[in-house]
């Protein structure tokens, strides 16, 4: 991409529809705070609105609309992730949306009616290969070095324990051979930074929201120069994430596929997600490490999506490959 080209950040009235469509509907039924219930584990919610989700268009958004789809882009699809971010969603609804571009015929067609479901899973350092949220899914889409679709039955599957115990954790033996880095590779890293900024924006919102109540000294702990300026930092790791991401989905729907702008985008995004989780968790103060309050929801999470496929410092080598 041009670095003379001006890009316009703000989203156009399509995309303004879908982030109030999609964010609408996603809190009234799926609150941050179902995480906190026993019933959320294997994301359970998600499973039981996913005809749902097929309805709204959420799976073949970027298709052609000869295909099913809505005509539109990655953009568009951006959108979406970011607002399925916010309420820390299943990785597995990304899965489903990766999964219909990677799939064809009447794979394709059963993915984009909500018949069929799909699931992230990545190779662990021990050779095998983790499945996430992937009870009951019939695609298993690996994210490596490159990313590939397989059927789940394929596999012989095990329990494995998670750190986040609303999340549903497989394991089989060994992982698929690695990828090579394409451009659904780069797309889908995409479709997870802007899910990992929209972790950013809402852990900063809650975390404003808190401190506008919570009071000490006759007053509310946000009028404190030091919890005005960790707000700061968290709204100003929260837009560069998102601003990143747009940058890079437009460079890719351009045709430039700057992978560049996506490892920097990824980086942003999972820096952001984590150190406004963390920086969320100390403005609640104690209350913050309690089962209680969301506030740690959002750092299990994050952990989660930015390792998905991908590591800081991963990113960060590619940054320099690409100077």
């Amino acid at each position: 991409m041009s670095r003379d080209m001006i890009i316009d950040l703000h989203p156009t009235e399509d995309q303004q529809m879908i982030a109030d469509s999609i964010g609408a509907m996603l809190a009234d039924t799926l609150p941050v705070s179902r995480l906190r219930e026993k019933d959320a584990w294997a994301a359970a919610p998600e499973v039981a609105m996913w005809k749902d989700f097929a309805e709204l268009g959420l799976f073949a958004m970027a298709l052609p609309e000869d295909e099913g789809g809505a005509g539109y882009g990655l953009c568009e699809e951006l959108v979406a992730a970011r607002e399925l971010g916010r309420v820390l969603a299943s990785p597995s609804l990304l899965a489903q949306i990766a999964a219909v571009h990677l799939a064809s015929g009447d794979d394709r067609a059963a993915l984009v009616s909500g018949d069929k479901r799909a699931a992230f899973a990545t190779p662990g350092v021990d050779g095998a290969l983790y499945l996430y949220d992937g009870v009951g899914a019939d695609f298993v889409v690996v994210l490596d070095s490159g990313v590939s679709l397989h059927k789940a039955d394929g596999f012989d599957w095990s329990e494995a324990v998670a750190m986040d115990e609303t999340v549903s954790i497989r394991r089989a033996s060994p992982a698929p051979a690695p990828g090579n880095r394409d451009a659904m590779a780069d797309r889908v890293s995409l479709l997870i930074s802007a899910a990992l900024a929209g972790m950013a924006q809402a852990a900063t919102e809650l975390a404003v929201e808190y401190a506008g109540q919570r009071e000490q000294f006759g007053q509310p702990i946000g009028s404190f120069q030091a919890i005005k300026h960790a707000l700061a930092d968290m709204r100003v790791r929260a837009d560069a994430a998102d601003s990143q991401s747009r940058v890079a989905a437009v460079a890719f729907g351009l045709g430039g596929n700057d992978r560049r702008e996506v490892a920097a985008a990824r980086w942003l995004a999972g820096n952001a997600a984590l150190e406004n989780a963390r920086a969320g968790i100390q403005v609640h103060g104690g209350m913050g490490f309690t089962a209680e309050c969301d506030a740690h929801l959002f750092l299990k999470r994050a952990h989660l999506f930015a390792s998905l496929g991908s590591s800081r410092r991963g990113e960060e080598r590619r940054l320099i490959a690409s100077a």
